[in-house]
């Protein structure tokens, strides 16, 4: 939790851990008080995400530029793109959420989330935010994430090893829509939702465990992936 508590926002963690000690203290109980364990030894709380990796920008840094009050220039990668561009927003702040750092800002006027993964750098500009009237930091962030699970553009189906279910459901978390019984014993059918089909490349984690049912562009994208996958290896192995 290294970045959230330069932020402070393992406060709520605290809290949760403080009213489980004062409710521990008012439940009555036969055992000897000097009997019982601290709670601190037997609760741990980790705020991060499963599989995570860390985000490319200081968060405590761009928080104390955010305090400023003024326009960013931001340079990012969007989702799916190659290149990294240069946007000029204006910022409302940071949001945690699952373990991911997010600068929530408008785009000329349009509510976004930004992913810290994907943010190089930025610079403070002399120009003051221009916010939209009425919009506050929580309500856009709780706002823009529930319009992100709700978004599905592309419903992909898939046979997954039944045994991989549960690993499914921590790494695709929102993502995935679904289960039911598969074609055999050992598969589970799944239905996952991305807002382009690009978004079929995290199936490929799942390797030989998984087969894209539909629809077929999912399917095709996910051939040539993994034939690419296989030219660069063999190449690779030709060099050694």
């Amino acid at each position: 939790m290294g970045r959230a508590r330069q932020l402070g926002v393992d406060a709520a963690a605290r809290d949760a851990v403080h009213k489980l000690t004062a409710r521990a203290r008012r439940t009555p109980s036969t055992a000897r008080e000097n009997d019982l364990l601290p709670l601190t030894e037997v609760v741990t709380v980790d705020n991060r995400g499963w599989f995570a990796t860390e985000d490319r920008a200081d968060v405590a840094a761009l928080t104390r530029d955010l305090r400023r009050g003024r326009q960013l220039a931001i340079t990012y990668r969007s989702s799916g793109h190659r290149g990294e561009r240069e946007i000029v927003v204006d910022p409302y702040g940071v949001l945690s959420r699952a373990g991911r750092w997010y600068l929530v800002a408008d785009d000329e006027g349009r509510p976004r989330l930004f992913a810290l993964t994907r943010l190089s750098a930025w610079t403070v500009l002399d120009r003051p935010r221009r916010l939209s009237p009425g919009r506050t930091l929580p309500a856009l962030a709780r706002e823009l994430g529930d319009a992100l699970e709700r978004r599905e553009d592309v419903v992909v189906t898939a046979d997954l090893a039944a045994n991989r279910l549960d690993l499914a459901r921590r790494i695709l978390g929102a993502r995935l829509r679904g289960s039911t019984a598969g074609p055999r014993p050992d598969v589970s059918r799944i239905t996952v939702a991305y807002d382009s089909i690009d978004g079929v490349r995290q199936l490929l984690q799942f390797g030989e465990h998984i087969e894209i049912v539909g629809p077929p562009e999912a399917r095709n994208l996910v051939a040539e992936l993994a034939e690419s996958l296989l030219r660069r290896r063999t190449a690779h192995r030709r060099r050694e």
